[in-house]
């Protein structure tokens, strides 16, 4: 009698006497290993009692009746064992362990196991009756997901074929994506959002070549660490204060705050070069100008290019009776932002602004003493008749002096100079006692 290659059935031979014995053997071996699924694959030895129909896969190193049978399939048919050697390719399923188990040739191995992943064995995968598809070849239905290390690291890597197309994860409301990160069109990391799924704004960029950030929109360079585009920018107290630190290698480094028009710097506040705190302006982003600087040591303020003189006249000037003479201030003590014109003998005002001056001259005789003497200032020429102060009686030579102060708002180019009028008689200004000062407050 034959039996047929794969399960080993028997066949009904022709002119065979008790054909039914033959067919009914067939179908209890079909019964014995189709859909099988068995008690245990741990026993060595079988069972004490077991039931009609009970099937094992026999452990290895089997003892007693199962002696010789290790790995194959125990089935107890009529009060009595038989076994069958498992063939490449069937599937058991081990009451015990919930498991699918495929024999590969040579053991019983887990199904998911055995599948040729690597090698494109399942095309889609649909877990928890979450249907795949074409486009999500893996879909998933669950309110979490663990995604555990073996041994001490994990990674995630998501791979895309070159540098203009995205890697990324998507993040969906209805199917409709709202916030987006990973490698976006580049090989730079973004972070991106969504109020439709149609239009994206991008939060953050990251450069790939330095870590630079850029934030609201902006994209990250190799230039600036930190890059924000906004037009409002807030930083709160986290407790009580709040604090916002600028910290340089040594003092003869730089450290500062930039302001730009169109990229272009027009002033820059910090420590320049050492540690007093200075302002600076600029009209073209190449030339800077020193507006003012605050003591590290004192706390003085400086104004850089607030004129700031003082001179006098290093000979006697003459001044003849009953008229207006301009005093000759040729030598400056102090001209720091030579605004002091001592060729003419008169202050130019750089820019315009507020400045405050003063003046104080000695009277010297020079034949018989004037019965008054006037000081003013003149702008342009023109006296600036708030400021005139006077002596009317008993000038006495080297001893009267009069003294003036002005305010005097001036725009760009005004002179102001020092006049004197000595009535009746003349006389002089005497020389190295005069004084014509001024400084610009505002």
């Amino acid at each position: 009698m034959s039996d047929s290659t794969h399960l080993k059935l028997p066949f009904i031979e022709s002119a065979q006497a008790q054909k039914h014995v033959t067919h009914n053997e067939a179908i209890r071996r079909l019964d014995a290993i189709v859909q099988l699924s068995v008690i245990d694959r741990d026993l060595t030895t079988p069972p004490g009692s077991p039931s009609e129909g009970d099937r094992y896969i026999v452990a290895a190193g089997a003892t007693g009746a199962w002696a010789g049978q290790d790995l194959n399939v125990a089935a107890w048919l009529d009060g009595a064992w038989e076994f069958f050697a498992p063939q490449e390719g069937w599937l058991a399923w081990p009451q015990d362990e919930d498991k699918l188990l495929i024999w590969n040739g040579s053991a019983w191995v887990d199904f998911l196991a055995a599948v040729d992943l690597a090698g494109g064995g399942i095309s889609e995968l649909g877990l928890n009756g979450q249907s795949a598809d074409a486009t999500n070849r893996l879909a998933v239905r669950s309110p979490s997901i663990l995604l555990n290390r073996e041994s001490d690291d994990i990674n995630v890597t998501l791979n895309k074929e070159a540098a203009g197309d995205d890697a990324r994860l998507a993040f969906q409301t209805a199917f409709s994506t709202r916030a987006l990160f990973g490698t976006l069109g580049s090989d730079d990391f973004a972070i991106s959002v969504s109020p439709d799924g149609t239009v994206f704004f991008q939060a953050v960029s990251i450069d790939k070549d330095t870590g630079h950030v850029a934030l609201g929109g902006a994209t990250a360079d190799a230039n600036n660490t930190l890059i924000v585009q906004g037009t409002a920018f807030l930083f709160d107290a986290e407790t009580d204060d709040c604090r916002f630190t600028f910290n340089k290698q040594a003092a003869g480094d730089d450290v500062a705050l930039t302001f730009q028009s169109g990229y272009s710097a027009r002033a820059l506040i910090g420590l320049f070069g050492n540690d007093d705190f200075t302002f600076k302006v600029s009209d073209d982003g190449a030339v800077f100008t020193t507006a003012m600087v605050v003591s590290k040591t004192t706390g003085a303020v400086a104004f850089a290019e607030h004129s700031k003189f003082s001179a006098t006249s290093n000979f006697d000037n003459y001044i003849a009776a009953d008229t207006w003479t301009k005093v000759a201030f040729n030598s400056a003590d102090h001209n720091a932002q030579a605004d002091f014109d001592a060729g003419n003998n008169h202050f130019v005002a750089p820019h315009e602004g507020a400045f405050l001056f003063g003046a104080i001259l000695n009277f010297k005789e020079n034949a018989t003493a004037p019965t008054a003497m006037f000081v003013r200032f003149h702008v342009d020429g023109v006296s600036v008749a708030s400021s005139e102060a006077r002596q009317t009686e008993g000038l006495v030579s080297l001893e009267t002096g009069v003294t003036t102060t002005a305010l005097l708002n001036l725009s760009t180019g005004q002179t102001v100079d020092v006049r004197v009028y000595f009535a009746t008689n003349d006389g002089y200004v005497e020389a190295n006692t005069c004084a014509f000062w001024g400084a610009q407050i505002a």
